[in-house]
C-alpha cells in the first residue's frame, strides 16, 4: 500500500508544484522550486525502484467504476527504467539553461515558463504509468501543449515555423492514435492494458489482420510524433536558448519516449510472437536497421561538427535499438538496455558540450574544441573523462552493447551482416575519439579569436559533473548494471503475449 501511495504522490507532484509556480514571484525562486520538485520526484522515483525489481509491477488495487479509470496506472521494470533516465536528464537540462533562462526571460515569462516545463514532466511521468488506454492519450495531449507553449516563447521566426511544422504533424498522430484506440476499444471492450492482454488470444483469427493494420498505423504515428529528427536539421548548430532547449526535448526526451511505447506496443499488447512472427515484421526491420546504422556512421565519419555528431550518434544509437528489439533474445535486450543509457547519458553530454562551445566561443566545431582548455579547469575535466565512452572503451555502455548484441547475433546467423555493422561503427567511434583528443591538445592559434568570458559557469558546471558522475557511478556498478539488463530483459519476455 506505501509503494502505491508513492506512486500517487510521483504522479501529481508535479502537477500540483505546476499550479504553486504561479504564485510565486523572481526567477531564482522559482527555479529552486521547479528544481526541488524534480529532485524530489527523482528521489521519490529512486525509492520505489526496489519495490517495483521485488514486486516487477505495482498497479492501483481498488475498482471504483469510473473513478478508478481516472486514476488507473501500472508502474513497471520498462516504465521505472525510462521514468528515471527522463527525470534525470530534465534536472540536467534545468541546471544547464537556468543562466540562459534568466537573461532571456523576465519574472512573469520565467515564471510560466518553469510552471509549463513542471506539467511537462507531469504528462511524461502520466505516460510512464498509464496502464490504461485513454489515459494514456490524455497524457500525449498535455505533453503536446506543454512542448508547444515553451517553443511559443521564442522570438525566432524559423523556429516557430518549426514548431508549427511539428504541430500539424502531432496533430495528424493525435487522430491516428485516437482511431486505433478507439478501434481496440472496439474490438476488446476494454481500456486497461492488462485486460486486453489477457484476451488476446480470444479473439476470433479473422480479427487478426485487423489487429496488424492497427500496429502498423500505431508505429507510424509513434515515429511522426516521438522521432522528428529531420525537423530541426536547420536550427541544430542555433545558439538560441530555446531552440536548444527545443532540440533537447525532441531528440533525447521525445526520442525516449518513443523507444519506451515500442517496447510496451511489441511486448505488453499486440505481442514479439505476433509481430515477428506471425507477421515476418523482423527481416524487413533488421534491413531498416543496418541501413540506418550504415547512413550514420558514414556521416559520422565526415562530420567536424559536435551537434552534428550528435545527431548521427544518435541515429546510430537508435539503428542498434531497433535491431535488438528484432532479434528477439535475451541478449539482444540486455544490449538494448545499454544502448539506451548511452543514447541518454553520453549523447546527451555531447549535446549540451556542443552547446556550451555554441553558446560562449561561437563555435561547435571539433577543430576548436582547444578553445575549452582557456575556461575553468573543472570545464575541462569533464571532456577528458567522456572520451573513453565515445570510443566504446571497455566498460563502457556501448562496448556492453555491442558484446550482447554480437554475441545474439551469433546464435540467429545474422553475424555476416550485423558484425559488419558493428565493426565499421566501433571503427568510425574510436576515430572520432582520436579526433577529440587531437583537437583538444592541438596548439592555439593566433589568429583564432579569443575566448569570451564565462558568465554564471556554476550552472555549467554543475550539469557536466551531474552527468559525468551519473555515468561513472553506473560504471563503478557495472556488476549490478549488467543484472539490471537481465532482470529487463526477462521480463519483457516473460510479459509478452
Amino acid at each position: 500500500m506505501a509503494a502505491i501511495s508513492n506512486i500517487y504522490l510521483l504522479i501529481f507532484l508535479p502537477l500540483i508544484s505546476s499550479l504553486s509556480c504561479q504564485i510565486l514571484s523572481g526567477k531564482k525562486l522559482t527555479f529552486y522550486w521547479a528544481i526541488f520538485t524534480s529532485t524530489l520526484l527523482f528521489i521519490l522515483a529512486l525509492h520505489i525502484f526496489p519495490d517495483v525489481l521485488a514486486y516487477e509491477k505495482i498497479s492501483n488495487d481498488f475498482q471504483l467504476s469510473l473513478v478508478s479509470i481516472a486514476v488507473e496506472f501500472k508502474l513497471d521494470l520498462l516504465g521505472i527504467s525510462f521514468l528515471i533516465l527522463v527525470i534525470f536528464l530534465k534536472i540536467i537540462t534545468l541546471f544547464f539553461f537556468r543562466s540562459d533562462v534568466e537573461e532571456f526571460l523576465d519574472d512573469k515569462t520565467s515564471r510560466a515558463f518553469y510552471s509549463v516545463f513542471l506539467l511537462n514532466l507531469f504528462a511524461l511521468v502520466g505516460i510512464f504509468t498509464s496502464n490504461n488506454l485513454f489515459n494514456l492519450f490524455f497524457f500525449f495531449e498535455i505533453y503536446a501543449f506543454s512542448f508547444f507553449a515553451v517553443t511559443s516563447i521564442s522570438s525566432d521566426l524559423k523556429l516557430l515555423k518549426i514548431s508549427f511544422r511539428y504541430f500539424c504533424l502531432s496533430a495528424a498522430s493525435s487522430l491516428i492514435i485516437l482511431f486505433c484506440f478507439f478501434a481496440i476499444y472496439l474490438i476488446f471492450g476494454e481500456v486497461n492494458f492488462d485486460k486486453m492482454a489477457e484476451n488476446f488470444y480470444l479473439l476470433p483469427k479473422k480479427n487478426i489482420w485487423l489487429i496488424e493494420v492497427l500496429f502498423l498505423l500505431l508505429v507510424l504515428a509513434i515515429f511522426v510524433r516521438f522521432f522528428p529528427i529531420w525537423l530541426y536539421f536547420k536550427k541544430l548548430k542555433s545558439s538560441s536558448v530555446i531552440a536548444n532547449f527545443f532540440i533537447i526535448d525532441s531528440l533525447f526526451i521525445k526520442t525516449l519516449v518513443g523507444v519506451f511505447l515500442l517496447l510496451k506496443f511489441v511486448y505488453f499488447f499486440f505481442g514479439n510472437n505476433l509481430v515477428f512472427e506471425s507477421f515476418n515484421f523482423d527481416l524487413p526491420l533488421i534491413l531498416v536497421a543496418i541501413l540506418l546504422i550504415f547512413y550514420s556512421a558514414i556521416n559520422l565519419y565526415r562530420q567536424k561538427h559536435l551537434k552534428l555528431i550528435c545527431l548521427y550518434f544518435c541515429l546510430n544509437n537508435l539503428g542498434f535499438m531497433f535491431l535488438a528489439i528484432t532479434l528477439q533474445t535475451t541478449e539482444s535486450l540486455q544490449a538494448l538496455f545499454f544502448y539506451v543509457l548511452s543514447f541518454a547519458l553520453i549523447n546527451f553530454f555531447i549535446f549540451i558540450l556542443a552547446s556550451f562551445l555554441k553558446r560562449h566561443f561561437h563555435t561547435s566545431s571539433i577543430q576548436k574544441i582547444w578553445l575549452v582548455r582557456q575556461s575553468n579547469l573543472a570545464l575541462i575535466l569533464p571532456l577528458k573523462l567522456i572520451i573513453f565512452f565515445i570510443a566504446a572503451f571497455p566498460l563502457s555502455f556501448l562496448f556492453f552493447g555491442n558484446w550482447y548484441l554480437a554475441y545474439s547475433s551469433f546464435k540467429l546467423g545474422f553475424e555476416a551482416f550485423i558484425l559488419v555493422a558493428i565493426i565499421i561503427s566501433n571503427f568510425v567511434q574510436v576515430t572520432l575519439a582520436i579526433r577529440l583528443i587531437d583537437a583538444f591538445f592541438s596548439p592555439p592559434r593566433t589568429n583564432e579569436m579569443p575566448a569570451l568570458p564565462i558568465k554564471n559557469y556554476y550552472s555549467y558546471l554543475l550539469s557536466f559533473w551531474f552527468l559525468i558522475a551519473g555515468i561513472y557511478v553506473s560504471i563503478l556498478f557495472s556488476g549490478l548494471l549488467n543484472s539490471l539488463s537481465l532482470r529487463f530483459a526477462s521480463y519483457l519476455f516473460s510479459s509478452t503475449i
